[in-house]
């Protein structure tokens, strides 16, 4: 039995943290109102989401509840959950494979059969967020119904998902205030780490705990895996953690991050080191979690993780700045699956921009086009990049090539087709100046007159070519 399911929690004690999202379910299962609604808890992954739902479903179905709220894993129901995962009046749905409608209408079947039975139906749903639209619609009946002469429903959810904003409000509205899985403290997180240790007999450095703590980010389920893993290798200690958790390659990846301005052939030899060790979309979030870290320090908020050398990353943040926000933003908005030889163009492609420290020009975007139904990318440089290239031109005697059209307030205006209208091209030659939303309707309703062929009296002097409808003298339309 791996680790993380032998040290799951099986009582509300043992979950960490969340104490008054615990507190709260204690006080509903005590007054006896846990089935006048249904429960939905949000966090991040492997952060005891499931594990709290499985403990509440235990705790509502109990026979002998103990005082507190916990409950007595002695009864039937309790038995028949911890070693089946379900009982005749609980189900635990795998809303990732079971997400149609079809399976929701098989739940709902089995409700109307239990329903003759009296007995009440508890269902949990993980990864909730992936049961599609159908099949939400499909619970919102059976979850507002309640039993007769009681004010208990007649089927309560537990809703355990990464992803509540991808859940119905009309199913929101029939649960509970939903109960937000609080990121933990690595500090509390090498504390449960080092009991496990303990229990197992396993040789640890308690100080290299919190490090793992901190690189898989406060998941505690992924810290846990991390030390049975590192376990396999000796003792937990900073050498055998480096090697499992690829900590040596940070100082490759500050090597990468110093390079870009400075040596982009240390640069390329960086991206290949990595690329035989890590895919190149951990490269890109490695990358952009560096980037932060660095502007992070500069700015004072938050503390560098300690599985970097604070030193260099502090260096970092001096050398790049507020720029290092707009290495994030286009590294981030690399779409798809990117490959090697995409990355090495995005990594010299920042080279070339900040040589010398031209940070000034600003960074491209990465902006992702459908073309013909497929999607590709394209990058954009910076308009300042290409005022100055035009401006460099001029000054050199060159020529820059007339664009026919300039932004008024926002919005793009041809000054070939309002070259009739002098207000209209007046207010285009002053473009820098930008439009209200006033000035904009009152070129908008001149170009439409123009095109329908109304004179500054009013009258319309027909333009069926574009077409308008004239007015005659006398009153008549023409053709």
């Amino acid at each position: 039995m791996s680790l993380d399911v032998k040290y799951r929690p099986r009582w509300f004690g043992d979950v960490l943290g969340q104490k008054s999202a615990i507190t709260i379910l204690r006080q509903t299962l005590t007054t006896g109102t846990a089935f006048e609604h249904s429960y939905l808890f949000a966090g991040i992954h492997g952060s005891g989401k499931t594990t709290l739902g499985r403990i509440l479903a235990r705790a509502m179905l109990c026979s002998d509840l103990s005082p507190e709220g916990d409950p007595c894993d002695k009864c039937a129901s309790c038995r028949d959950i911890l070693e089946s995962g379900q009982s005749e009046t609980f189900m635990e749905v795998d809303a990732a494979t079971n997400s149609g409608k079809e399976e929701i209408r098989k739940i709902k079947e089995d409700l109307m059969y239990s329903t003759f039975s009296g007995k009440k139906r508890l269902y949990l749903f993980d990864e909730s967020h992936a049961l599609s639209l159908q099949a939400l619609d499909g619970l919102l009946k059976p979850m507002e119904e309640c039993l007769p002469n009681s004010r208990d429903r007649k089927m309560v959810c537990i809703f355990c998902t990464t992803e509540p904003e991808k859940m119905r409000n009309t199913v929101l509205s029939r649960c509970a205030p939903a109960f937000i899985i609080e990121t933990l403290e690595p500090k509390l997180i090498a504390e449960r780490l080092a009991y496990i240790c303990k229990e197992e007999g396993m040789e640890f450095d308690s100080e290299v705990l919190p490090l793992i703590a901190e690189m898989k980010e406060s998941h505690i389920r992924d810290a846990i895996k991390a030390i049975e893993g590192i376990s396999r290798l000796g003792a937990i200690n900073r050498e055998n953690t480096s090697k499992y958790l690829h900590l040596d390659l940070n100082s490759v990846f500050l090597d990468l991050a110093e390079a870009i301005q400075s040596d982009p052939t240390v640069a390329a030899s960086c991206l290949k080191t990595l690329n035989n060790r890590i895919s190149p979309v951990s490269c890109y979030e490695k990358l952009c979690k560096l980037f932060m870290a660095a502007y992070k320090s500069q700015l004072g908020v938050n503390a560098i993780p300690i599985y970097w050398d604070r030193i260099r990353v502090e260096k970092l943040g001096e050398q790049f700045g507020r720029h290092l926000i707009d290495f994030v933003s286009f590294l981030s908005a690399r779409p798809g699956r990117p490959s090697l030889s995409t990355l090495e163009c995005d990594v010299f492609q920042l080279s070339k921009i900040v040589g010398g420290m031209s940070l000034d020009a600003g960074i491209p975007i990465v902006v992702q086009q459908v073309v013909s139904g497929n999607s590709e990318s394209k990058i954009v440089p910076p308009q300042n990049d290409v005022k100055k290239k035009n401006e460099k031109s001029l000054q050199e005697g060159g020529k820059v090539r007339a664009s026919h059209g300039v932004t008024v307030g926002g919005v793009f205006v041809d000054k070939r087709a309002v070259k009739g209208n002098s207000k209209v091209s007046a207010a285009a030659e002053s473009h820098q100046s930008g439009l209200e939303l006033s000035q904009f309707s009152a070129l908008l309703e001149l170009r439409v007159k123009e095109l329908l062929g109304v004179d500054s009296s009013g009258r319309h002097q027909g333009r069926p070519d574009l077409g308008g409808i004239g007015v005659d003298p006398d009153g008549g339309k023409q053709g």
